[in-house]
């Protein structure tokens, strides 16, 4: 099981800056919008209103990540990093890390 973690996210970024260590990161920055993407559904399928004002933040974090991906495919690594940067900033705002 993949969970996602503030460490694990910090260590993502520094190996997408690596040139060497880059290329490796496609399949983590995958399972992370896996994840994004089936709590996003989760929350919008669920009856609890409380569940329904954190679906919105979800999504845009899903965003981020495929715009990352995104960047990464295009072999874009700096872009990548900054994405996934502003990733963590948005699921700190979000309060996503204290989910995990």
């Amino acid at each position: 099981m993949y969970v996602i973690t503030r460490d694990g996210v910090e260590s993502l970024i520094r190996r997408l800056l690596d040139p060497v260590e880059a290329g490796g990161c496609r399949s983590e920055l995958e399972k992370m919008l896996e994840i994004k993407e089936v709590l996003s559904w989760r929350a919008d399928a669920g009856p609890c209103s409380a569940a329904r004002v954190m679906s919105p933040g979800l999504f845009g974090e899903a965003q981020l990540l495929q715009a990352a991906l995104d960047a990464f495919d295009k072999g874009s690594y700096q872009e990548a990093a900054a994405l996934v940067s502003e990733f963590s900033h948005e699921a700190e705002r979000n309060g996503s890390y204290r989910i995990w």
